[in-house]
């Protein structure tokens, strides 16, 4: 997995490309570890190249979501494909996690 990232009101949108799974799941959650300690909490992450992803991947994004949460931020998924979004939705993931179709909505959720 390999993303870019760029920051818009203090908000870190990371646009991830390959596969959230269980071998990569470690690099984002070392990102995150990263803003933490820099005191930033909120993520936007835009899976719009991203084509598959595993348990491991959705654990990660909910447990993510959870801590930037409790830390006074957030996470928000932007440009899912319809495969993913209906995993989230039989999951239920979306009824925890905002998901938005623009990086621009995203952004005006926050607080």
């Amino acid at each position: 997995m390999e993303y870019t990232e760029s920051k818009s009101d203090g908000i870190i949108v990371l646009k991830l490309f390959g596969n959230l799974d269980m071998l990569n799941a470690g690099i984002l959650k070392e990102r995150i570890k990263e803003s933490s300690n820099q005191n930033e909490h909120k993520f936007i992450f835009d899976l719009a190249g991203v084509n598959f992803i595993d348990s491991s991947g959705f654990g990660l994004i909910m447990s993510l979501n959870d801590k930037l949460t409790g830390q006074g931020g957030g996470l928000r998924i932007v440009n899912v494909s319809k495969t993913i979004r209906q995993i989230f939705r039989i999951s239920k993931i979306s009824s925890v996690i905002q998901i938005f179709e623009s990086t621009e909505e995203a952004i005006s959720s926050f607080p």
